[in-house]
C-alpha cells in the first residue's frame, strides 16, 4: 500500500490539528496560537475551495440532466441559469461593478432567496400545526404531560390567555425556567460527554467514519 494511502495519516492529521486548537484554548503560550491562528485560516482557504468544488459537482450533474431532458430537467435549467448570473455577478471584481453590491446580484438574492425561504418556513407551519394535532393526544401519561404543559405554555404566550388569568404567564415563565431549562442541561451535559467520547475514540483512532466513506 502507498504511504499516502495509509489509514494512519488521517488520524495524525487530525489529532495535530486537534492538539493545535485545544492547547492555546486552555494555555496561553503565544507560540501555539500563531499557529492555531494560521490553521484557522486555512481552514477558511480550503472551505473556501470546496464551494468552487460543490459548484462544479452541481454542473456536472444537471448539464447532463438537462441533455438528455431526464425527469425534472427544466427545474435543473432554471437552477443552473441563476447560479450562473449569481457567480458573475458576485465575483469581487468591483472595477466593472461586480461584487456583492452588485444591483442584479442583490435583487436576485433580496427578492428570489429571502422570498422563496419566507415561503419555505410558511409552509413548515402547516406541517408543525398537524404534527402538535397528532402529538397532543392523551393516549399515556407522557402524552398527558405533554398535552397539559403545551396547552399552558400557549396559553401563557397568547394575550387572551393572560387576559383571562395573569396565572398562565407565570406558570409559563416557571416551565421554561426549572423543568425545562434543566432538561437542556443535561442534554448539553450529555451531548459535551459523548462530544469528548468521540474526540477521545478519534484520537486514538478507534472512530474512522470520518475517512474511507466510514469503513473500517
Amino acid at each position: 500500500m502507498a504511504w499516502y494511502k495509509r489509514v494512519e495519516i488521517p488520524i495524525m492529521i487530525t489529532v495535530i490539528c486537534a492538539v493545535l486548537q485545544i492547547v492555546p484554548y486552555f494555555f496561553n503560550v503565544p507560540q501555539w496560537e500563531a499557529v492555531a491562528d494560521d490553521f484557522i485560516e486555512w481552514q477558511m482557504i480550503v472551505g473556501t475551495s470546496a464551494l468552487f468544488l460543490g459548484a462544479g459537482s452541481l454542473y456536472l450533474l444537471h448539464v447532463p440532466k438537462v441533455k438528455r431532458k431526464r425527469r425534472g430537467w427544466e427545474y435543473s435549467v432554471v437552477l443552473l441559469i441563476v447560479m450562473t448570473i449569481m457567480i458573475i455577478a458576485g465575483l469581487p471584481i468591483p472595477q466593472v461593478g461586480l461584487g456583492l453590491s452588485n444591483q442584479v446580484y442583490q435583487f436576485i438574492y433580496r427578492n428570489m432567496t429571502v422570498a422563496l425561504s419566507s415561503t419555505m418556513y410558511s409552509i413548515l407551519a402547516f406541517f408543525i400545526t398537524s404534527a402538535a394535532y397528532r402529538a397532543f393526544k392523551a393516549r399515556n401519561i407522557d402524552a398527558a404531560i405533554l398535552l397539559i404543559s403545551g396547552t399552558l405554555v400557549m396559553l401563557g404566550n397568547a394575550p387572551a390567555g393572560t387576559a383571562a388569568w395573569a396565572g398562565f404567564g407565570h406558570i409559563k415563565s416557571w416551565l421554561f425556567d426549572v423543568p425545562n431549562l434543566a432538561t437542556m442541561r443535561a442534554i448539553r451535559i450529555g451531548a459535551a460527554l459523548g462530544s469528548i467520547v468521540l474526540a477521545a475514540r478519534t484520537f486514538m483512532g478507534v472512530e474512522r467514519g470520518y475517512f474511507r466513506g466510514g469503513g473500517e
